[in-house]
């Protein structure tokens, strides 16, 4: 454990002398190994030495992400929505406005918020690959999950009837 915090410190030591870019590829790095913690550190340096950066809003999506998989859900919705409204062209976009509405319906149990930002989703997005999973999600809010699964049974046994 001594070791992990020895590398720890060297890790982020030197962060303050690098360019953006430089951290960025930390954060990468950090992602690619699964090490939220490591993300989460570097992805808040990146946002306050270059706030303004052009890696300013791929740091604040790593940011919820490490807060998603370090299981805090109200700091990922937090920077999530910070992603949403300040970086709304960036490609990750759609995933944090779905995960707005996940994190609101299954972690929180908000319901009556995840709906509002599941259709949110599906007006601005009703072509993205994760218009089906929000539609499913729509139609579970209230229902067991063996009326959910009987009811999308029942759909694809109408459409092979077509």
């Amino acid at each position: 454990m001594k070791y992990v915090a020895i590398v720890f410190i060297l890790f982020f030591s030197g962060c303050s002398s690098l360019t953006d870019e430089e951290m960025w590829l930390k954060v990468e790095q950090a992602k690619n190994a699964n090490n939220w913690d490591s993300t989460r550190i570097v992805s808040e340096q990146i946002l306050k030495e270059y706030p303004d950066g052009r890696f300013a809003g791929w740091a604040r999506f790593a940011l919820a992400e490490s807060h998603r998989f370090q299981n805090h859900p109200r700091e990922a919705l937090n920077n999530y929505k910070l992603f949403i409204d300040k970086y709304p062209d960036l490609q990750p976009a759609a995933v944090s406005l779905f995960l707005v509405g996940y994190i609101y319906g299954n972690n929180l149990q908000m319901i009556d918020s995840a709906r509002w930002y599941y259709e949110d989703f599906l007006k601005k997005y009703p072509k993205h690959d994760l218009a089906p999973s929000v539609k499913l999600e729509l139609e579970s809010f209230g229902r067991s999950t063996q009326e959910v699964l009987e009811s999308k049974f029942q759909r694809n046994k109408e459409i092979t009837k077509q």
